[in-house]
């Protein structure tokens, strides 16, 4: 990313408060969001830009040029206090949805701007900023996302046309190149792996039975799910990736249960699996320790994040405050990043694996 992206380095200043004052200051911030809400209409626009609780992918896509410079540091600090969770924002977004993270702490998702286009993004820890991403493909009209990032660097992503055809890209340091498999309508890559190995899905005419996991490696592509082996069912998406493909974690339509369901492959053997008691479970990313998150939906219809260790045990995860959750990320210190929405707006979280273990 060096050769492709400006540095703006900003200067932080420590600012220590006391006890006191931090509930005041929260206090105060708290009546002035109500305020806003009740009388400004850009803010009461935004309080209801969100992702659907069904996951609708179509929603992830709509701006098309380079990768811009990087921004000012948009972390901010969940006033609650859990050492785990830091809310992510895209300065000036709507909204902003973290997807992927790499060993070094590096995130990538995508936002949406004042003007309700979306854009991916790449988060650098070292420099504390952002830089949007959007992929500079002509026929692309609606929007760009990043979605995986590994250890050098490498961002994989997608965007949109106006007939919602999804274009696959790979960015590196040299720049953009597409991620197409031929003969198919749409490519979505989800995840990238720390040799280069791309996942995601391609589909034709929907996103149902026409809708299949997919790897491309130096072999080419290869295609997992229903016609093509592995499970039955359709709508399969193959969305985290170990090195060497050893692991791959998606998810899919079981017809059998009717019921959308998570899946690991581990050396071409498929297993499928259910969040204790959900109605709904998806797995996003898998690390190299076995470790998958995800998201599921519960009996009364609400949307969670979880984490499945690799002995399988599950935690669920929830943004402190929020009215919903989703797990998208993880790395192989445990790291996990996803969104949350709390007070009807969408942000992006981070859940330190350090934070959690004072808890």
């Amino acid at each position: 990313m060096r050769n492709i992206i400006r540095t703006n380095i900003v200067t932080r200043t420590t600012v220590k408060h006391s006890s006191r004052t931090r509930k005041s200051i929260c206090a105060l911030v708290s009546f002035v969001a109500v305020l806003l809400g009740l009388a400004c209409p850009s803010f009461q626009w935004r309080a209801n830009a969100q992702m659907d609780d069904d996951m609708d992918m179509r929603w992830f896509f709509r701006p098309i040029g380079m990768v811009g410079a990087l921004v000012d540091d948009g972390f901010v600090i969940n006033p609650l206090a859990d050492k785990a969770y830091t809310g992510i924002d895209y300065p000036g977004a709507l909204l902003t949805s973290a997807f992927g993270i790499n060993n070094s702490g590096n995130i990538v998702g995508f936002y949406q701007d004042a003007n309700h286009n979306s854009h991916g993004f790449f988060y650098n820890r070292v420099t504390s900023s952002f830089a949007s991403i959007d992929y500079p493909n002509p026929v692309c009209t609606s929007g760009t996302d990043a979605r995986g990032i590994n250890n050098r660097g490498d961002i994989i992503g997608a965007c949109t046309d106006n007939a919602n055809n999804f274009y696959g890209y790979l960015l590196t340091a040299e720049g953009f190149s597409p991620v197409q498999a031929p003969g198919h309508r749409s490519t979505i890559p989800q995840r990238i792996s720390p040799k280069g190995t791309i996942v995601g899905c391609i589909h034709d005419q929907n996103t149902s039975t026409t809708m299949f996991g997919m790897s491309l490696d130096s072999g080419g592509f290869n295609f997992f799910g229903g016609t093509f082996g592995g499970l039955d069912g359709n709508g399969f998406m193959n969305n985290g990736v170990t090195k060497g493909g050893r692991i791959v974690a998606g998810l899919f339509m079981d017809t059998s249960l009717n019921r959308t369901r998570a899946y690991i492959v581990r050396r071409g053997v498929a297993t499928s699996f259910d969040y204790p008691n959900a109605a709904l479970t998806q797995a996003w990313d898998v690390n190299a320790e076995g470790d998958v998150v995800g998201v599921y939906r519960d009996t009364d219809g609400r949307i969670h994040g979880y984490l499945r260790s690799a002995d399988g045990e599950f935690t669920s995860i929830d943004f402190p405050g929020a009215t919903l959750t989703r797990a998208f990320g993880i790395n192989t210190a445990g790291d996990i990043v996803g969104t949350y929405v709390a007070s009807g707006v969408q942000h992006a979280f981070v859940r330190s694996a350090k934070g959690r273990g004072n808890q």
